[in-house]
């Protein structure tokens, strides 16, 4: 077993799960805004800082589409990639740690 530390200040999971019923937080948009936020980690200069990655259910199917962030573990529900700008503020004010 090797242990590591977390090499990003901060870690953001967004759910992408699609249910068999046509739920889920998948079919809201979320592929779209995972890549969506990771191209502007990456203009930011943040991709070796924030990491997002794409997840399975959260169990906020209800509240989707769903983001968890840690170490915080503070929620973001009902998000769109249309919600770019508050989700950038969101991120910042999260985490005040994000080396520069």
């Amino acid at each position: 077993m090797i242990h590591e530390k977390n090499s990003y200040d901060l870690h953001l999971f967004v759910c992408t799960n699609e249910k068999k019923n046509g739920g889920g937080c998948g079919p809201k948009g979320a592929e779209a805004l995972v890549d969506t936020l990771k191209a502007w980690t990456k203009a930011q200069g943040f991709p070796s800082k924030i990491r997002v990655n794409r997840s399975g259910c959260l169990g906020k199917c209800e509240s989707g589409i769903a983001c968890v962030a840690y170490p915080e573990a503070e929620w973001a529900l009902q998000v769109s990639p249309a919600d770019l700008p508050a989700i950038e503020e969101w991120i910042h004010s999260l985490n005040g740690r994000i080396r520069e």
